[in-house]
């Protein structure tokens, strides 16, 4: 089965907002074995959308349009679809009675233009929309699919999930496909390569893909196969080899996050946590209480972004921070050891840097970032020196601390 995906929108064409949607609808449709031949993207164009969808029909088994279902003038999805395919407009009462209730729920009052929703190209079948007003739209013609979603991610990804997917796992490929995403950190995507040179260039039917961002690089294998059984075992034993060579720079696996996998620890080991930060400005603490359930764990952060402020609240001797400045080893330790001490938990955590653009120097440049730890026993501080803008170092900074704290508990590591 050869697949198109079509985003529709002008914000897509002119860079306003990222495609993100073709992205994971292709991730999805090539777990099935679905061949993704092409991905068109086109504007709030009727003549264009039109065009879009009878070339993407000729040449693909599976079309898959997202954006352009709302009931604005400038939502021409639906009419881009009946012209393409020669069909009216239905209008459906019991598509219109869900609408209504969505808006009732809310306790808002409908538009009249929402009526528009209410509107189905002939023949079509409505998908459910649990978290929007614009239902999904099914036509089958002979052995070729089209599906049109929201252009809003959580509504495509819902609506794919649900009605898609399940549907297209009947018809699709019989052969065998799986993968696996082996997710990492602390180590750059070109150290990875070097490492694993040797699976490489072994001769094994799994395919590998590295997929670097600022957080780390996640390993993709991917097989497919006449023979589940078969299948599953060649993935292993990659997966095994690449586990002995990158060992604790493995961190998860598949959408696992960081912050999940140092909760479970933390949960396992029924240790309690507190951060102290400053460039990062809370962000390691919106990471650990992003995961349900943090409360066990998660006891206390402060943002002692000021040199006042780290020493009335976290206690650092004034004469240590003009001695070796805030961005420093020793007042990063400090800040772990006082909001341990303050919040009288198990471990303490803290982050001082310099995240720029402004700010750096030679000696201390922007990038620059000590992040310390301390624990019943010991204290200590890992420097970092981090490329990016201001956002992704503090991103990386956030990572950074969470792998500092999951290589303690799940490795030892006391020290860098």
């Amino acid at each position: 089965m050869k697949a198109e995906i079509i985003t529709i929108g002008d914000e897509i064409i002119h860079g306003e907002i990222l495609d993100s949607n073709s992205a994971y609808i292709g991730d999805k449709l090539s777990s099935l074995g679905i061949e993704i031949a092409f991905r068109t993207s086109v504007g709030d164009d009727l003549k264009r959308i039109i065009e879009a969808i009878k070339l993407a029909v000729e040449r693909a088994d599976l079309v898959i349009a997202t954006g352009g279902l709302g009931p604005t003038n400038d939502d021409l999805t639906k009419k881009g679809i009946v012209k393409a395919f020669k069909r009216n407009l239905v209008f459906h009462e019991d598509i219109l009675k869900k609408v209504e209730e969505g808006f009732r729920r809310r306790g808002i009052e409908m538009p009249k233009i929402n009526q528009n929703q209410a509107l189905l190209p002939q023949g079509a079948k409505a998908l459910p929309n649990q978290y929007g007003s614009a239902p999904g739209i099914f036509i089958q013609e002979g052995k070729r699919f089209f599906f049109a979603l929201p252009g809003v991610p959580l509504e495509m990804k819902t609506i794919l999930e649900n009605e898609i997917l399940p549907f297209l796992k009947t018809r699709s490929s019989r052969k065998v496909v799986l993968q696996k995403v082996l997710r990492t950190t602390g180590i750059v995507e070109s150290a990875i390569y070097e490492k694993l040179d040797s699976v490489l260039k072994a001769k094994s039917p799994v395919k590998l893909g590295f997929l670097p961002s600022f957080s780390g690089v996640d390993i993709k294998l991917r097989i497919t196969s006449e023979s589940e059984d078969l299948a599953r075992k060649d993935i292993s034993e990659i997966e095994q080899k690449i586990r002995e060579i990158l060992n604790e720079n493995i961190y998860g696996m598949d959408k696992e996050s960081l912050e999940e996998v140092v909760g479970r620890l933390l949960s396992d080991k029924k240790k309690t946590i507190s951060v102290a930060e400053s460039c990062t400005g809370g962000l390691i603490g919106a990471k650990f209480t992003s995961i349900s359930g943090s409360s066990n764990y998660f006891m206390d952060g402060v943002i002692s972004y000021s040199n006042q402020s780290k020493m009335e609240f976290l206690k650092i001797p004034r004469e240590i921070i003009e001695k070796y400045g805030a961005v420093s080893e020793e007042v990063a330790i400090l800040m772990a050891e006082g909001i341990r001490k303050v919040s009288n938990t198990d471990y303490g955590v803290s982050a001082t840097g310099i995240a720029g653009p402004t700010g750096g120097t030679e000696e201390k440049p922007v990038g620059l970032v000590y992040i310390g730890f301390a624990h019943e026993n010991d204290s200590y501080a890992r420097k970092f020196i981090f490329g990016g803008d201001r956002q992704t170092i503090r991103e990386r900074t956030a990572q950074a601390a969470l792998n500092l704290v999951r290589l303690f508990i799940e490795y030892g590591v006391h020290r860098p």
